[in-house]
């Protein structure tokens, strides 16, 4: 029995309304949750971030302090090289990270992403994150000791 000749039934009817619908209500819902996987995403990256910022400022701090009270003792520069370093790739990986959920959560805008799905909280927790982890470099770099 071909497609014309079947028997129209109730079923049938309704699958055929759905797929005249303009618009399927599961693209929304599945832009959404992008969304708040882009923004689980980007806390993981400030995660990585403030846990690289901590440990590079705390070898720097740690061996500066160590060099200032053992003046017989001379440190080599290693370790402050080291904690600018850890310091420098979280605040790259860190505007990286930002840079890559806006990015996204703008495509997903033009694709449909309802407003309210879309919040300020992971990019300003990001912000305030990257204004520590300059201050952490710059204290390094000029070696501000607390």
């Amino acid at each position: 029995m071909s497609e014309k000749e079947k028997p129209q039934t109730p079923l049938n009817n309704k699958h055929r309304e759905e797929e005249k619908m303009p618009r399927d209500l599961r693209i929304p819902a599945a832009l959404a949750r992008t969304a708040f996987s882009s923004e689980q995403s980007l806390m993981s990256w400030i995660r990585t971030c403030l846990s690289l910022f901590t440990f590079g400022f705390s070898i720097s701090q740690f061996f500066q302090y160590l060099g200032e009270k053992q003046e017989v003792l001379q440190l080599s520069a290693g370790p402050r090289r080291l904690g600018l370093v850890l310091v420098f790739v979280g605040i790259l990986a860190l505007l990286l990270a930002m840079i890559d959920h806006v990015y996204r959560i703008r495509n997903m805008k033009k694709q449909g992403l309802p407003p309210e799905t879309s919040s300020f909280l992971p990019i300003g927790s990001a912000l305030a994150l990257l204004v520590i982890g300059i201050a952490a470099l710059m204290s390094i770099l000029l070696k501000w000791s607390l």
